[in-house]
């Protein structure tokens, strides 16, 4: 009696999996009617993910209330959801994808699953959503996605996989996000994706994509976010970036792209975050960049750009993080800074900057963070510093500045570094610096100043670099 059970129940797991591929040999849609609905909650079963809620996982029971499990009307799986929260674990081969032709998102994330994408995924001709985030995945994306005509979303990133982005994944028109981030991908980013003119999110970044960036890009103008950071992309940045006017953020930080910086980038008056630190860019910076006036962050840091700072660049009145640092940027600061009364962060050191350092930058009272080390800057430290009262880290190192350190800086209450050293600034130190409570890192080498710190401020302060 037990063996007629087992051997029913070879041939019953059998049939499912023999009715499940009858859309993969054909090619052609299939119904609910030719695979019926037992076989789908059959084909969850085998695959043993629902495991740790066994009863209410099984086969008498509606798989319609499973965890993570939507069914239409009639009862067929539309929507599977499953994450690290319930627990699941196993090969993503074990699920019979040509089980389920009515499936419309597939999202399992943050979870242990492992192994390779099976090439059958390609069969689910309503797919809209696939999320295989975050897993344990091997291998290569298969090219089958490409058959995925209804997919809207893409998400495979930190998943382990490598080799190339399939050249098939243009074929996905209806594509509004691809997330293939943080994997081992390899090779270049195929022109085909030129072809994506639904895209609005694509996220590349930290793989080993290398190449130049395809000019065909252009054609994406639903575009709003781009991430192909910490790649090996190298290249000019092509002009016809600008015709991406609908990007809001564009990071191609980390990279090996090289040229100036197109004119054209001053199109993209959308733009509330731009980042291209890390690469090998040359040339000025271009006055178009005025026209960003919705730009919040701006990261140039880590090139070869060279020439004064535009004026152009204050009216980005909504910026709140300028990183200009480690370029070779001449000229002096524009007296045009203080206007951008929202900077928070500002870090133009490692530059040739020359000249005083202008009295404006008192205007920026949001400011946190300031980093002029590193230049030519001459002429006394503005007393409107004494303005920033919320700033926490202030570094005029290596400079040229000379006078004597104005007592109105020590109404700067939030310091908590205050490096002046290698310099030509002379006096006293001002008593008032008693004031700084919050001051942990202090640095006045290298100068002609005289006078001591207040021992008893400081002697709870194991960090302070008191260096005369």
């Amino acid at each position: 009696m037990v063996l007629g059970f087992s051997v029913a129940r070879v041939l019953f797991i059998w049939a499912t999996v023999f009715i499940c591929q009858v859309d993969v040999i054909t090619d052609t849609f299939v119904t609910a009617s030719i695979v019926p609905i037992r076989l789908e909650r059959e084909a969850l079963l085998n695959t043993g993910w629902w495991n740790n809620s066994r009863e209410k996982a099984s086969n008498h029971s509606d798989h319609c209330k499973w965890a993570g499990i939507v069914c239409n009307l009639n009862g067929s799986i539309i929507r599977i959801s499953l994450s690290g929260v319930n627990g699941i674990r196993g090969k993503l081969d074990q699920f019979n994808f040509s089980c389920f032709p009515n499936l419309e998102s597939f999202r399992i994330w943050y979870s242990n699953i492992s192994g390779n994408i099976p090439s059958e995924i390609g069969a689910l001709s309503k797919l809209q959503i696939l999320d295989l985030s975050h897993n344990n995945l091997t291998g290569t994306i298969p090219s089958k996605l490409g058959n995925l005509n209804n997919l809207v979303e893409l998400y495979l990133s930190r998943s382990n996989l490598n080799g190339p982005i399939p050249s098939t994944l243009g074929h996905l028109t209806r594509l509004s996000i691809l997330d293939l981030s943080s994997n081992s991908l390899v090779g270049p980013i195929p022109f085909t994706l030129g072809h994506l003119t639904q895209l609005t999110t694509l996220k590349l970044f930290s793989n080993q994509i290398n190449g130049c960036i395809p000019l065909d890009f252009g054609n994406l103008r639903h575009l709003k976010e781009v991430d192909l950071s910490g790649n090996k992309l190298n290249g000019p940045i092509a002009s016809t970036i600008g015709d991406l006017t609908n990007l809001n953020s564009l990071d191609l930080s980390s990279k090996q792209l090289s040229g100036p910086l197109p004119q054209e980038i001053g199109y993209l008056e959308n733009l509330v975050y731009l980042s291209l630190n890390v690469n090998n860019l040359t040339g000025p910076i271009p006055s178009t960049l005025g026209r960003l006036t919705s730009l919040s962050d701006l990261d140039l840091s880590h090139n070869s750009l060279f020439g004064p700072i535009p004026p152009t660049l204050s009216h980005l009145t909504r910026l709140t993080t300028l990183k200009l640092f480690s370029n070779q940027i001449n000229g002096s600061i524009p007296l045009g800074i203080g206007n951008l009364e929202n900077l928070e962060r500002v870090d133009m050191s490692s530059n040739k900057l020359e000249g005083p350092i202008p009295l404006t930058i008192g205007d920026l009272t949001n400011l946190i963070y300031l980093d002029l080390s590193l230049n030519q800057l001459s002429g006394p430290i503005p007393s409107t510093f004494g303005h920033l009262t919320l700033l926490k880290f202030l570094n005029l190192n290596s400079n040229k500045l000379n006078g004597s350190i104005p007592s109105e800086l020590m109404n700067c209450f939030s310091l908590q570094s205050l490096i002046l050293s290698n310099n030509s600034l002379t006096g006293r130190i001002p008593s008032e610096i008693r004031n700084l409570s919050y001051l942990h890192e202090l640095d006045l080498s290298l100068n002609f100043i005289s006078g001591m710190t207040p021992p008893q401020h400081f002697k709870q302060k194991h960090s302070i670099r008191d260096r005369l």
